[in-house]
């Protein structure tokens, strides 16, 4: 083994025993970041719907449920992507959260997408999967457990002057 891979391993350790040792994220801090990012997604909603309207000129009007089978996919893809990227959509980062496994790793697409299956109910059944959180002694959410995964909040970062 290379000093290099030696180096790689022990930072891969370092880095899930520090996500380890965070805490759960509060409820409130969570439905933030969900909010900011429904921006982003009914953002690129509108773009995605505006380029199919241009390119397929059905300009009466997208409905039924293949166009909502569509925007389910994209919105599938946006917290995939995110996930398995860096543990973190743009509104987990800026309020300080991520999305890690009950290991400490950042999910893989698979993980990441049983993940957003779970959630979908969980959040959707007027949120009572989400305010499981207030129940629970470790502040996990209903698709948390189901998925065996975690939304931790990150320490504030220190400005180095």
């Amino acid at each position: 083994m290379s000093a290099k891979s030696t180096t790689t391993s022990q930072t891969q350790e370092s880095l899930r025993a520090e996500r380890l040792s965070q805490p759960n994220a509060r409820l409130l801090v969570r439905i933030a970041a969900l909010i900011y990012d429904s921006f982003l997604v009914v953002a690129i909603w509108m773009l995605s719907s505006l380029l199919l309207v241009a390119v397929t000129d059905l300009g009466e009007g997208l409905t039924g449920p293949l166009y909502q089978a569509f925007l389910y996919l994209e919105l599938l893809a946006f917290y995939i992507y995110f996930w398995s990227f860096r543990g973190q959509t743009l509104g987990m980062q800026v309020w300080r959260l991520q999305v890690v496994s009950e290991s400490g790793d950042i999910l893989n697409r698979r993980k990441a997408m049983l993940r957003f299956l779970t959630a979908t109910p969980s959040v959707g059944c007027l949120g009572i999967g989400l305010l499981w959180v207030l129940v629970n002694p470790e502040r996990a959410a209903l698709h948390d457990l189901l998925s065996k995964t975690r939304v931790i909040q990150l320490p504030k970062q220190t400005k180095k002057s």
